[in-house]
């Protein structure tokens, strides 16, 4: 994705502002300053999971329909449709919110969500890379109806489409999105986010499947009509990213079988956070082993509260993440002692330098700070070297700030956070809480002293 400017209206309780996704993006501030509900639209945005039509196209599709095949100069395409680009996918995703959200629409009758794009990055970005994309109706090689193709460092594409009577808008609607994707260069893979009530997903995931499908069957046996039953299913469903962490839960003994690329991320989290390891076993249940209990595994729901809570990033380390994700994280400092947190912290960036995009909301100093640290790593001095070894950092851990964003939600709107080189994220937030915190200790100890020694006297 090419980190366009996003702005928020009416989002929550955010009356305005705006961010743009960088390599690590950071959300601070106090609770219900709409972090999650940014967070949300962020991985919705970034999945391309809503619908889009985009005006250009049907004209496109038009002349697909007579000639069946048509080619275009890119740059032509899109500089001349840029803004109607721009303007099909803030109202796509302006109208997927209350899916996304599973609520009522009348909750974003104001809300508008726009986009900010770079031209100039975007013909660069599309014209370096070739492209086949090829949609289609069924498993066959013959059932393909729409294909997109374009070669390296070539600036002409050509659609190709067969007669398939395929509805005229449900063209336009697959076609927008097919160009959108080629003009944004999706670049990016899976998107994965770990919600803030990941732990008791983590516990509870199968029960509430079998609830579900329980509540049918009841149905079914009582004579009650079953659509009713789905009808009230539906309508008590999830916000989108809960009910894909379900469904990955639901997926752990298929993803279990494949490896990816960040086998060393994960055994740097089981021996400096969890002095232990996950098991899944044949029925798709998750164990834990820790390494003193000489080969004895635990159910996870008789585990502590930091074994429950980082089984997703740990199991989404080991088996599915893959260079150009975007990992989501609503607060990473979950159930973590202060030194994990800064464990976490330093995993995070690992990533990130190993070409892992992350996003994170927090309420934590403690990660912050150790965020700053790695970011001071970042510029050479003499002792850098002779501190690292004294504290225990690696050389893969430090962070460039020109890959931070950081943004401080507060009086209703969203501002972004100055990074210093020398200094890091300069976090107000919790330098205000922290200096009262520390000011009223002391006030409280000397006037307590004070009394004691005047008693004593």
């Amino acid at each position: 994705m090419l980190k366009p400017k996003v702005f928020i209206e009416n989002l929550g309780v955010i009356k305005k502002g705006h961010l743009q996704l960088n390599d690590f993006t950071l959300l601070c501030g106090a609770n219900n300053t709409a972090k999650t509900y940014i967070m949300y639209s962020l991985y919705s945005l970034i999945d391309y999971n809503f619908k889009v039509n985009v005006d250009f196209v049907e004209t496109i599709v038009n002349q697909l329909i007579e000639d069946k095949v048509r080619q275009y100069d890119i740059q032509d395409l899109v500089t001349n449709n840029l803004h109607n680009i721009a303007n099909g996918i803030s109202l796509g995703i302006t109208r997927h919110l209350p899916n996304l959200f599973a609520t009522d629409s009348s909750d974003f009758e104001k809300t508008r969500i726009k986009l900010e794009l770079d031209n100039d990055l975007i013909l660069r970005n599309i014209i370096n890379q070739g492209i086949q994309h090829r949609l289609s109706l069924g498993n066959k090689e013959s059932d393909w109806f729409f294909d997109i193709q374009k070669l390296v460092n070539d600036t002409k594409v050509t659609f190709t489409m067969r007669d398939t009577g395929i509805p005229h808008n449900l063209l336009i609607e697959l076609i927008s999105r097919s160009i959108i994707k080629l003009i944004l260069s999706k670049d990016t893979g899976n998107c994965f986010l770990l919600p803030a009530e990941r732990a008791g997903l983590n516990l509870f995931f199968k029960e509430l499947s079998s609830i579900r499908n329980r509540l049918l069957h009841h149905a079914k046996k009582d004579d009650i009509n079953p659509l009713e039953v789905l009808h009230d299913i539906l309508q008590s469903r999830y916000a989108e990213p809960i009910s894909d962490y379900i469904q990955f839960l639901n997926d752990l003994k298929d993803s279990k079988k494949r490896k990816s690329d960040y086998q060393i991320q994960a055994q740097y989290i089981h021996q400096k956070i969890l002095n232990g390891k996950y098991e899944i076993d044949r029925d798709g249940d998750i164990y834990f082993k820790p390494y003193r209990s000489n080969n004895k595994k635990m159910p996870l729901h008789f585990t502590s509260s930091t074994v429950k809570s980082l089984f997703g990033l740990v199991f989404y380390l080991e088996h599915l993440a893959q260079p150009g994700d975007y990992l989501m994280i609503d607060e990473p400092e979950l159930s973590l002692h202060p030194d994990n947190q800064r464990n976490l912290a330093r995993v995070l960036a690992k990533l990130v330098n190993d070409g892992v995009k992350v996003v994170v909301s927090t309420h934590s100093p403690y990660f912050v700070r150790e965020l700053n640290n790695l970011i001071m790593f970042n510029k050479y001095f003499a002792q850098a070297d002779a501190l690292r070894l004294r504290y225990g950092y690696e050389s893969d851990e430090s962070l460039n700030p020109e890959k931070v964003s950081a943004y401080l939600f507060s009086n209703n709107t969203i501002n972004p956070m100055e990074i210093d080189p020398n200094e890091g994220i300069i976090a107000e937030t919790f330098d205000v809480v922290i200096d009262n915190l520390n000011q009223s200790s002391n006030d409280i100890y000397y006037a307590s002293q004070e009394e004691e020694h005047e008693d004593a006297e």
